[in-house]
């Protein structure tokens, strides 16, 4: 139970951020936010993040019914989701951790376990004409 737990608080530490949908500057953003979720230290920078702006409970059902099979324990998201990717810059080391950012709306593809996200494996570009659907 606490090791399931963790590990969904960790996926919500690394990958969710509700409170800003769509931020402006996406490397500001990213300087900012992989400094402040412990993903950029002292000791180590982490190469790759995204970051999914929508709450915990939004995100859940992926799980669910709003989700569908996608290998293993993966699951690919009906719906797209805003998200912000932060890639490390070469030639940055800690501490200086220096990100740059691109923003999308994306499906995602996340692992789950008992019905709780705990992995953010990748995101999955809409194919043209796709997201006109209803």
């Amino acid at each position: 139970q606490d090791q399931r737990s963790s590990r969904y608080e960790k996926f919500l530490r690394q990958h969710v951020d509700a409170f800003d949908p769509s931020p402006p500057d996406a490397r500001r953003y990213c300087n900012l936010l992989m400094r402040r979720r412990d993903m950029a230290t002292a000791h180590k920078c982490k190469h790759l993040n995204t970051f999914i702006h929508s709450s915990a409970n939004q995100i859940e059902p992926v799980c669910g019914d709003g989700g569908e099979p996608a290998g293993g324990d993966l699951r690919l998201s009906e719906d797209p989701f805003p998200l912000t990717v932060c890639e490390l810059q070469g030639g940055s080391d800690p501490p200086d951790c220096d990100y740059s950012g691109s923003s999308s709306t994306s499906r995602i593809v996340i692992a789950c376990v008992d019905g709780e996200p705990v992995h953010f494996e990748t995101q999955v570009e809409s194919q043209a004409g796709e997201r006109d659907q209803p």
